[in-house]
């Protein structure tokens, strides 16, 4: 069983709960409690993740000086970014997204949706040239594979070239980060 945030389950570990599908909330909560939550501290959310990530732009001018002035200093930068600004997500676990208010309990709907996503990112770094390097990197929060979990989401991508993040941290139950290998898959074509 994979106990560390960072550790990639092996193939017998997908079957472990930690790496299934999030649990369904009942319609009542959805409805009546996360809805109103959602409508009215959501926006607020996005005022402060906004103002964070401005207040890590103007941190990352000077941070960018010593990167320059330090060249080792960079994977340091990196993992103090996601230590800080990458724990922060954009659409918080108790948010409910209208997707969610209806497909809650759906599992075949997320995994079309992870298999699409996934295919689409796998597409736009097998055909990406070496100026966009940028699309080799994937993060899937828990709204897009909460039906059908995050070992269906590593199945699927291991199977296109993808794999866990080698320095950013994944959990199984909040987000995934996931780095492609940046070569085609056998048979594509390419």
């Amino acid at each position: 069983m994979a106990e560390f945030e960072g550790d990639t389950p092996s193939v017998h570990d997908y079957d472990d709960p930690a790496w299934g599908p999030l649990p369904v909330r009942p319609a009542v909560l959805r409805w009546l409690l996360l809805l109103p939550l959602t409508l009215v501290f959501l926006p607020l959310w996005w005022l402060v993740w906004v103002f964070l990530a401005l207040c890590f732009y103007g941190v990352a001018m000077v941070a960018q000086l010593i990167v320059y002035l330090v060249p080792r200093a960079e994977s340091g930068a990196v993992r103090v970014l996601d230590a800080t600004l990458g724990q922060v997500p954009f659409i918080p676990l108790w948010c409910v997204t209208p997707v969610e208010l209806i497909r809650e309990g759906d599992p075949a709907y997320y995994r079309d949706r992870v298999d699409r996503r996934v295919e689409k990112q796998t597409r736009r770094v097998e055909t990406a040239t070496h100026n966009r390097e940028h699309h080799r990197d994937l993060e899937l929060g828990a709204h897009y594979f909460r039906g059908a979990g995050a070992g269906h989401v590593l199945r699927v991508a291991s199977e296109q070239g993808w794999s866990l993040h080698p320095v950013l941290r994944s959990h199984p139950r909040r987000r995934l980060r996931l780095r492609h290998n940046g070569r085609p898959r056998p048979g594509s074509g390419n």
